[in-house]
């Protein structure tokens, strides 16, 4: 029990500490690439829109860790293999993977305030679309991740497969965020929030559907 702890809080801070690595240096980098540009609205809408760029690629180099390193130990098969349904397997790894990018994002955050000048309190409801988006993307994320990281070139395999699903879901964040930031208000960005609903509904549906069957093989 206790080494199956080990391994498990072992895993949790090696996804964890890649993924906020990878945070770290897309926010400096960027930071120091539009350090000399004017401070006005174009340029928050601008950091608002390359904030969710980091963290889609946080979130491919999460999923992959956790594909790769779930491979290796039999993770999905022992869940699988317990006497629960297939889905509880699907929505572990979904949690699990959700929590490390939303702390990896609330590190981005926090850097991006000094190094982005990004105004985290101007809009505050900007936070409620984080977790929607993060759901779309994940959601079929983890369904692709279980399939791609028994292949060789499983890491650049799944970023082919995932990025062209994920674009309804990158969209509607990058434009509700958008209408947010330039002051039109929840009415303007209501459309967009409710694209994020449905895709994370209908991701999520699948993920619950398939993953067990994609597994078994």
């Amino acid at each position: 029990m206790l080494a199956r702890e080990a391994v498990v809080e072992w895993r949790t801070r090696s996804l964890l500490s890649s993924m906020a690595l990878f945070a770290v240096l897309c926010v400096v980098v960027l930071g120091l690439g539009v350090r000399s540009l004017a401070v006005d609205e174009t340029f928050h809408r601008f950091v608002l829109a390359m904030l969710w760029v980091c963290s889609l690629f946080a979130a491919l180099v999460g999923l992959n860790r956790a594909a790769v390193s779930d491979l290796r130990r039999g993770f999905v098969h022992a869940l699988l293999a317990a006497p629960h349904d297939a889905a509880l397997a699907y929505t572990a790894r979904l949690v699990t993977v959700l929590c490390l990018l939303l702390a990896t994002q609330a590190l981005m955050v926090l850097l991006a305030v000094p190094l982005l000048r990004f105004g985290l309190w101007d809009q505050p409801l900007l936070l409620l679309i984080v977790p929607l988006a993060d759901i779309g993307v994940l959601a079929p994320g983890v369904l692709l991740a279980s399939a791609t990281g028994r292949v060789r070139g499983g890491e650049a395999l799944l970023a082919i497969l995932l990025l062209p699903v994920v674009v309804p879901v990158f969209a509607g964040a990058a434009f509700a965020t958008d209408a947010l930031a330039g002051g039109q208000g929840w009415r303007a960005a209501l459309p967009f929030v409710l694209l994020l609903g449905i895709c994370d509904a209908t991701f999520a549906a699948l993920g619950l559907l398939l993953f067990g069957r994609l597994n078994e093989a």
